[in-house]
């Protein structure tokens, strides 16, 4: 025996051996259960290389003394504890299964699946009157009732299914354990029990399928009810809309079914069960599990929630109703069929005759209202006994057409009949005529003409309720997509209760229609799709959408799911699907390659991919070897401020020589945020991934939605809008006002129309001029809507502009298309449209009058002499200060600043020597105008800092942190590289981050007054020497200011900025140009530029098509944007010059230096309440302090560069080259600072010359 072993050690082997030879035995005895069901495929093969790696350690050990058996004693350890782990695993593969753990059992007891419009009416004019109803149960519904109530159920909470089953079986209701619940809800929401769930990929439990934890939230409704009493015979049973994940109902005790499948309605026979009420009382339960192996498909990138969610009917189906379910078939050329499926009563079938109407019924309003149409079709045939299906086709001449644009639709009347003709059943549908196709050069059509998608993925989701939706919810969302031009929805990732199906072809939507099966957080992500063990819980998702939703006319494809592989599973499924309704194309993105999304695999008739870049969008759509459109089914992820780089999407998708793009779905229209109110501010914020003590979380990544939960629109809404919309202008000829007449100018306009099937008669054109001398518009009027329209331009015309009070630089030319009337879902001059077009002004000659001459030659440009300037009005214009008066400088060395008085002090400017900011500019009226701050970075200096947007921090890095430790992420960096790292990541290792801003400290100072004492210039002139230094103390950009310090007041700040050594991966610098405080008082702004007062108003370089220029008034609350994640907000791009003023109109005026020039050129800026480290420190907005106009300062932001937004993805860096901030690159900038006294216009004073 070897000499370092012990007989206990060798035991230990032999018993290692044995545990797992038995293992081995089992795996044979079942080798065939096993490879049928792939339970254990992965471990067969690892007990298989343990047993292996065993017996040669075993063979070592004995033959070689020289071998360390302690080390070996070490490794038969781990392989003890695996092998009987697996053991463990594999005895539980034989042990009775609960539903919830077996997915080959969906359902006990279900219904089959059909249509939802059913309603077992006996009467056709009640069944006539339903179909243009959108809630399911109403008046005319007398055979199916409403069990929802906000009282009537009570809810026990559990957290054992076993146990919650056992409760019920053994009628142990003890009250004090019961609350009230609203039902439908998520008992999360509405109970004090359990807590909302946020992932993205990862599953909240262990990813073993089919098995759950022990700890299974479960919950457990109660309700009375009662029959109506002109219930009498016949059938009844109990739907649920959407419960989930799994769930048990019993009636009177007695079980009448279990269901999985959260999003699709579940029907159980309860006629047996109702016999055992007492006293006409019957009790409804409900164990509903929140954890259930349908879960595994359900791993959608939203909340995880639980309980009824959705409306739960009674139903009495008479002893007469025959019809189980009826299918419609319509398509553009008039084709009209109808499908009926019978019960199989065989000879005791009192139906004899099944009788189809069509009427041209025209619904007039949300409410039902309609007025009824003539009949358009019957058809009738007779029905044999056995007869189960029955068809009834036929054609209608000339239909009007159902498209999103003109969705016109007729109302489908199916009556069973006895042989004396009486009327036993009666059902019908709203139908839209429509053909869905795919030609052969790959262009998705519909009703022969192609469309381009505008489209949006929608959650349900409401901030208070979850994923509990209302009518009044459903039209909201709705309205104003169809208000911003949106025309798609994709129902991400399962289907929507039927009322949204209703409103949207009501209203008109196109609907990609999704099964809910996402399995995202699977490695493989098509490990279950593989998986022939799933296929019927696959195929059952797809099959019952499909037949519950197949006669609404907005469906115009089909989708198997969302991200979750490729595999039989899929497989079997879409042919499943094209069975039941082979009318419309199916969309399915997965599969493909090693991330599983390619959207080009044998599953999808749409090439679908998620977030390509704009040259793969591109090359998609234009590959010889393709034969099908290219439309993205996620795309421009709107995460907080993003959306950037949407316009070049856009120009690919209208691009008429690339009819194979057809453009895309943007992820996605709501931010999942849930009501809260924190705890410490008791202020009300929208909560995310974590808030709820959820340790599996994945924090903010539910908030990417163009619209917050409150449905208030985020700043790219109208980037959306004005790039989708359906029609374009353009200038026919150049916009020229020239000469010197009295004759209004006109305008041509060429007009577009976009919409693939509405012409423009409903829209009229309105058109405004407006310049840079007023606020006001010079010219508004209205017009009629035609290919080509001419414009008059009244109150334009060149003798009217040179004798306007201010002299007119430029001037635009706004147009709208607007609804003539209104509709269901705008009000009437609602803007469908919009365009902004530069008017050229070339006015000849010069024009006397107002004393001062105008010299017109191009655009109208005013001389003043600099010696009449002082106090003085000069043609409206009033200069703040004395041009002649007396301007000195003084250092104090105590305080290490310069001092520069002008006029006795009446204003002043200080210089810090250690800095070199600007801290103080004292106005001629008195006023400092520059908040007394603590920090340089506050004073008016250099600033290349932002508060990081999410896009900002998208990077592999990101995506590494969830499943390494940040050093490990430095390491792997280091050897792979980190070109695709954040923008934020590469901030912070340049000294460039917001939460550890650099530093500016001054060189060198100099104070040139020699011009002002030779009187050859009225200024002096300060150059300060700083750098931007990093916090370990390195110099990260050397800047030159320039300071230009006038008699009038007047500060011209010019910087020459040079980077230094900057990591080659560092892409672009967050900003450049200057930073400064504001006293509180000045909340008061004017600007000429890009955007608008309100939030709307946000523009940045790869976001701004909608932002058209003008003279706009706002502040700082209304100018911010209230992300939920704070970060970098509110910027008005193309900016001449932004003024800051008190009630008193007393303040700053900033204009760009090349005004002086009459040249084109200009400057963003932004102005908060918040500081950059506020903003950068804050992850909810109750972190920001609470603030307001007149008590604190103002942050402004006065940017030379910006870099864009992005919004490709939000996971890896993507702001295009061109909205980069060149960090290798220097730059020079200049603007100025001008007094505002009491009373001055800003308008006015952005006229005068500046420095005089």
């Amino acid at each position: 025996m070897p000499t370092n072993a012990t007989y206990s050690q060798l035991l230990f082997f032999t018993l290692t051996s044995l545990l797992v030879s038995a293992y081995i035995f089992l795996l044979k005895q079942y080798e065939t259960y096993l490879t049928e069901t792939h339970f254990f495929y992965y471990e067969s093969y690892l007990l298989n290389a343990l047993l292996d790696q065993l017996a040669y350690d075993y063979q070592k050990a004995s033959a070689n003394y020289s071998i360390n058996v302690n080390l070996l004693f070490v490794l038969h350890v781990t392989y003890a504890i695996l092998a009987a782990l697996i053991l463990r695993s594999f005895a539980r593969a034989f042990m009775p299964k609960e539903d919830w753990e077996n997915p080959e059992v969906t359902q006990r007891r279900r219904l089959p699946m059909r249509s939802s419009s059913m309603r077992y009416s006996t009467e056709a004019r009640d069944a006539r009157n339903q179909a243009t109803q959108v809630p399911l149960c109403t008046e005319f519904t007398k055979n199916v009732v409403l069990l929802d109530s906000e009282t009537a159920w009570r809810f026990m909470y559990t957290e054992d299914p076993a146990e919650a089953k056992f409760l019920v079986w053994g009628k142990e209701h003890d009250p004090a354990k019961y609350c009230n619940v609203p039902v439908p809800s998520n008992w999360q929401l509405s109970t004090p029990h359990d807590i909302p769930i946020y992932t993205n990929v990862k599953y909240p439990f262990p990813a073993t399928p089919p098995y759950l934890p022990r700890h299974n939230p479960t919950g457990c409704y109660q309700r009375k009810f009662t029959l109506p009493k002109t219930w009498k015979g016949g059938e009844y049973s109990i739907l649920f809309h959407g419960a989930g994940s799994a769930y048990y109902a019993y009636v009177n005790g007695g079980l009448v079914g279990y269901s999985q499948d959260s999003c699709l309605p579940a029907e159980f026979d309860v006629t047996e069960q109702l016999k055992k009420g007492k006293n006409g009382e019957h009790t409804l339960e409900v164990v509903c599990i929140r954890w259930s192996d349908g879960s595994f498909l359900e791993d959608q990138d939203h909340w995880w929630l639980s309980g009824i969610a959705r409306s739960v009917e009674l139903i009495h189906k008479p002893e007469t109703a025959d019809m189980v379910d009826f299918s419609t078939q319509a398509d553009m050329n008039g084709h009209f069929s109808t499908s009926v499926l019978l019960k199989n009563k065989g000879s005791g079938r009192k139906t004899k005759k099944i009788d189809v109407k069509l009427y041209a019924d025209v619904q007039t309003s949300l409410d039902g209202s309609y007025k009824q149409g003539d009949e358009v079709f019957r058809g009738s045939a007779s029905v044999d006994p056995k007869e189960k299906n029955v068809v009834i086709s036929g054609f209608v001449q000339k239909p009007k057409l159902w498209t999103a644009e003109t969705p016109d639709l007729y109302t489908c009347v199916v009556t069973t009949e006895d042989a004396k003709g009486n009327v036993l059943q009666a059902e019908s549908t709203r139908v839209g005529f429509k053909t869905v196709e795919i030609t052969s050069k790959g262009v998705f059509m519909v009703n022969s003409k192609a469309i381009t998608v505008a489209g949006v993925n929608r959650h349900d989701h409401h901030p208070d309720t979850g994923k509990t939706m209302t009518i009044a919810t459903f039209l909201e969302d709705i309205t104003i997509l169809k208000q911003n031009n949106f025309n798609a929805i994709r129902t991400c990732h399962y289907p929507n209760s039927t009322e949204f199906y209703k409103l949207c072809d009501y209203l008109g939507m196109y609907v990609c229609d999704e099964a809910n099966i996402e399995v995202h957080g699977m490695q493989p992500m098509g490990k279950l799709a593989s998986d022939p063990y799933w296929t019927e819980a696959f195929c059952e998702r797809i099959t019952r959408m499909a037949q519950r939703d197949r006669n609404h006319a907005c469906i115009t494809t089909w989708s198997l799911g969302n991200e979750s592989g490729r595999g039989c599973c899929l497989t079997e499924a879409r042919a499943r699907l094209r069975a039941i309704d082979p009318s419309r194309p199916i969309m399915y993105e997965s599969g493909g390659d090693l991330i599983q999304g390619t959207g080009r695999t044998e599953l999808t008739d749409i090439i679908c991919p998620m977030y390509p870049p704009v040259d793969l969008t591109n090359e998609l759509g234009t590959r010889a070897d393709e034969d099908r459109p290219v439309i993205l089914c996620e795309f421009t992820h709107a995460m907080g401020n993003s959306n950037g780089n949407l316009h070049l999407y856009w120009d690919l998708f209208w691009d008429e020589s690339k009819p194979r793009i057809q453009g895309g779905y943007v992820w996605d229209m709501i931010d999942q945020g849930l009501r809260k109110i924190d705890p410490k501010t008791k202020k009300e914020f929208w909560a995310y991934g974590g808030d709820f003590g959820d340790v599996i979380n994945d924090k903010q990544f539910c908030i990417n939605g163009l619209w917050f939960p409150d449905r208030k629109p985020h700043p790219a809404v109208a980037e959306c809008k004005r790039l989708m919309q359906p029609v374009k202008f353009d200038l026919h000829s150049d916009a020229v006002i020239e000469g010197n007449s009295s004759t209004a100018p006109e305008v041509s306009l060429k007009v577009k129309n976009r919409y693939s099937f509405a012409d423009l008669s409903h829209l009229a054109l309105n058109y405004t001029v407006t310049c840079d001398a007023s606020d006001a518009p010079l010219s508004t009027g209205s017009t009629s809507l035609s290919d080509f329209v001419t414009l008059t331009l009244k109150g334009c015309e060149p003798s009217t502009l040179v004798n306007l009070p201010l002299s007119v630089g430029r001037v635009w030319l706004n147009v709208s298309a607007v609804l003539k009337k209104g509709c269901e879902w705008a009000p009437k001059d609602h803007v469908i449209a919009a365009a902004q077009f530069e008017v050229e002004l070339k006015i000849e000659g010069v024009v006397e009058g107002g004393g001062e001459s105008r010299l017109q030659s191009p655009g109208i440009l005013r001389k003043f002499t600099m010696g009449t300037m002082t106090g003085a009005k000069t043609g409206g214009l009033v200069t703040s200060g004395n041009p002649e008066a007396d301007l000195t400088v003084s250092e104090d060395t105590a305080k290490k600043v310069f001092n520069f008085d002008i006029d006795a002090r009446k204003s002043s400017v200080v210089i810090d020597k250690q800095t070199g900011s600007l801290t103080h500019l004292v106005t001629p009226s008195g006023k400092n105008v520059l908040h007394k701050t603590t920090t340089s970075r506050e004073n008016v200096s250099l600033n290349v800092i932002r508060a990081a947007t999410d896009n900002d921090r998208g990077g592999a890095q990101m995506l590494m942190e969830f499943v390494l430790p940040p050093a490990a992420v430095n390491v792997v960096g280091s050897i792979l590289g980190t070109d695709l790292f954040s923008h934020e990541y590469h901030w912070a290792r340049s000294g460039l981050a917001a939460r550890t801003p650099p530093t500016s400290v001054c060189k060198s100072i100099t104070v040139d007054d020699l011009a002002l004492k030779n009187q050859t210039a009225n200024y002096i002139e300060t150059q300060c020497k700083t750098s931007v230094l990093k916090t370990d103390g390195g110099e990260v950009i050397e800047c030159e200011i320039f300071y230009r310090i006038y008699r009038n007041g007047d500060v011209q700040v010019r910087c020459a900025v040079d980077p230094k050594t900057m990591r080659k991966e560092l892409k672009s610098l967050p900003r450049l140009g200057l930073s400064l405080a504001l006293d509180p008082s000045l909340f008061n702004i004017t600007y000429l530029g890009q955007g608008g007062g309100d939030v709307l108003g946000e523009n940045y370089p790869d976001r701004n098509t909608c932002a058209d220029y003008g003279v706009y008034s706002t502040s700082p609350k209304e100018m911010h944007v209230d992300y939920i994640v704070p970060g970098e907000n509110g910027a008005r791009g193309g900016c001449e010059w932004a003024a800051f003023a008190d009630q008193e109109g007393a303040g700053l005026l900033i204009r760009s230096d090349s005004l002086q020039a009459g040249e084109k050129s200009s400057f963003s800026f932004s102005a908060s309440l918040y500081s950059i480290a506020e903003l950068e420190s804050a992850e909810h907005t109750y972190d920001l302090p609470n603030k307001g106009h007149g008590t604190d300062p103002i942050y402004v932001n006065i940017d030379h560069k910006i870099m864009g937004v992005a919004g490709d993805c939000s996971w890896l860096p993507c702001v295009y080259d061109d909205y980069l901030v060149n960090p290798k690159e220097k730059y020079s900038f200049a603007f100025w600072m001008c007094p505002l006294a009491k009373g001055q216009s800003p308008l006015a004073q952005s006229k005068r010359p500046v420095g005089i």
